[in-house]
């Protein structure tokens, strides 16, 4: 185990994402029944426990373990109320206590504080959407207490359900953003949109997917990038410290009505193009099209248009499935009125929208630009 960094909370959070990163990120490459991370992180703490019970008796240097054992501390997320075969959380803080305990009667005093320290928000969201409205860099500032200050940014991808497809640490929100508009793309998030302070109800609506634990949780897609597996509980621990210190109460989402939409549709195409399509193919195209509400439902990125396809074509007997998606070129026109696309935004989407059919591929990039 390489020497970790001491007198830095940061520097050690980050040296140990990366250490056991790396060995979630082999473990994942060559599982073929699954991974459970939740019970992985578990049994690492475990381990770690026993390590340094075993060095107390021995003599064995144990200062690198230690730290070890609060770097995953503070890299992972509280509970979240699901009922979990093991809770990471409180697996470590069993650790700890059962080693401080250990070194308290072998005499011995850690090189590193005994209680959890955990990076905290340390001022107020921001919140850049590219051009197309489905794709959002969230960064917060974080720290602990005074020490080692930060900004941690969530790279959120809504084309396929608020999905998670980069995180990590910046020294500042300039160096997050100039990051993510490397990996959308110049024409979908340039250099002069800039972010706004991001309101506590977006916020949470954007992370909610990461403040949960459940079974989908443990579901990879096969095609996340080495750091997205790193960051896989740091990302939720600072989404659920940035939650938890909101003041405003969570809202009940209201139910996703379709109706005003297959109807505002319907007669958009009827005025248009004098054609009456049926109902029960505009409502697969809409039911397949988004789940959000209000403006974001008509965000109509070349991606999110070709994953209405995906799910289209891979979801319904050919033909029946084909007749839903030979609306999709009328279905785009209509979200790029409602969204005011213009340009070469404009014409991106229309362009996928006129490749309608799917070949049985699909992107195996993530992170995609937009």
């Amino acid at each position: 185990m390489p020497d970790l960094p001491a007198h830095s909370p940061l520097r050690l959070e980050n040296a140990v994402v990366d250490l056991v990163g790396e060995e979630m990120w082999t473990r994942t490459q060559i599982e073929t029944m699954g991974f459970h991370w939740n019970q992985y992180l578990a049994s690492l703490a475990d381990l770690v426990r026993d390590e340094i019970q075993i060095a107390t008796r021995t003599g064995g240097q144990m200062d690198d373990l230690w730290r070890l054992l609060h770097g995953l501390a503070a890299m992972t997320p509280p509970p979240s109320g699901e009922m979990l075969r093991r809770d990471p959380d409180l697996a470590v803080r069993e650790a700890i206590k059962d080693t401080t305990t250990a070194l308290t009667k072998a005499g011995i005093a850690p090189g590193w504080p005994s209680e959890i320290l955990r990076a905290a928000p340390a001022g107020e969201p921001l919140l850049l959407t590219d051009a197309y409205g489905s794709r959002c860099a969230l960064l917060a500032p974080f720290a602990w207490g005074e020490q080692n200050p930060h900004w941690y940014c969530w790279d959120i991808d809504r084309c396929t359900g608020d999905r998670v497809v980069h995180a990590g640490v910046f020294a500042s929100p300039r160096e997050a953003l100039a990051e993510w508009r490397a990996a959308v793309g110049s024409h979908a998030a340039p250099a002069s949109a800039q972010p706004v302070p991001c309101d506590q109800t977006t916020a949470r609506d954007l992370l909610d997917p990461l403040c949960r634990s459940d079974f989908l949780d443990a579901m990879l897609l096969g095609i996340e990038s080495q750091q997205l597996i790193a960051e896989h509980f740091r990302m939720r621990q600072r989404a659920r410290a940035l939650c938890d210190s909101f003041t405003v109460a969570p809202e009940p989402k209201p139910q996703h009505n379709l109706n005003p939409i297959i109807d505002d549709f319907a007669a958009w195409l009827r005025d248009r193009d004098d054609r009456s399509p049926e109902r029960e193919d505009v409502a697969t195209l809409a039911d397949n099209w988004s789940r959000l509400s209000g403006p974001g439902y008509y965000a109509c990125s070349p991606h999110r248009i070709e994953h209405a396809v995906v799910l289209v074509a891979d979801g319904y007997i050919e033909k029946y499935a084909e007749a839903v998606l030979d609306l999709l070129p009328q279905w785009v026109e209509w979200c790029i009125e409602r969204t005011g696309l213009t340009g070469e935004l404009a014409e991106r989407s229309r362009q996928a929208a006129a490749n309608n059919r799917w070949d049985g591929s699909d992107s195996m990039d993530l992170r995609r630009i937009e």
